[in-house]
């Protein structure tokens, strides 16, 4: 892990971290409960994660990734949680579009878990966590998760994450993180961890 270099991505990664989300959230319990498959599911799904990095992440946060794009973390810093009035439309018809609009009841309750303050406004959240499955044993997640720790950590704060399976919780149970709750209706696991001194 030592020679993993992790950088600050721009909207010129967009398109191939897209397409590295894709691949790593293929067999995602989320994503794999919300993206129908159709004719325009692909298009669905790139649609949503170019807005994750573009408009959530570069926007609105930080964008972490390597040189390669096999891994990426998306951030948001205290304060910066709040979502307006049109990244929340744009997150709906994104999400509607994936689910379908027979399930629309369910797609509104995605996004508003997915935009909810998380319980410690005061708090880091790493919003999205991907890594190719190529570059899979590397330790990159943990790279990746670090990057956001170690400000958490920096500045005294917790750090908050929303996590789609079982597996994903796992990954963040190694490194301290503890699930506060998970959603009744959809496979999210909301979890924290404490600043570490």
């Amino acid at each position: 892990m030592s020679d993993l270099k992790i950088i600050n991505a721009d909207y010129s990664t967009v398109p191939a971290l897209s397409t590295m989300f894709i691949d790593a959230y293929a067999n995602n319990e989320a994503m794999q409960a919300a993206l129908r498959q159709d004719e325009v599911s692909e298009f669905a799904h790139d649609a949503y994660w170019r807005w994750a990095i573009g408009e959530w992440g570069l926007a609105g946060g930080e964008v972490y990734t390597t040189a390669d794009n096999e891994g990426c973390v998306i951030m948001r810093a205290p304060g910066q949680h709040q979502a307006d009035v049109m990244q929340k439309m744009e997150l709906l018809a994104i999400v509607t579009r994936m689910m379908g609009s027979s399930r629309i009841e369910i797609a509104k309750e995605v996004c508003e878990q997915m935009l909810a303050v998380p319980p410690m406004q005061d708090c880091y959240w790493l919003w999205g966590l991907g890594v190719s499955p190529k570059a899979a044993g590397k330790g990159l997640a943990g790279a990746l998760i670090k990057t956001v720790t170690d400000q958490a950590d920096h500045a005294g704060k917790p750090t908050y994450v929303v996590a789609s399976s079982e597996k994903v919780v796992k990954t963040f149970e190694r490194r301290g993180f503890e699930v506060l709750s998970k959603s009744e209706n959809f496979p999210y696991w909301f979890m924290l961890r404490p600043a570490q001194k």
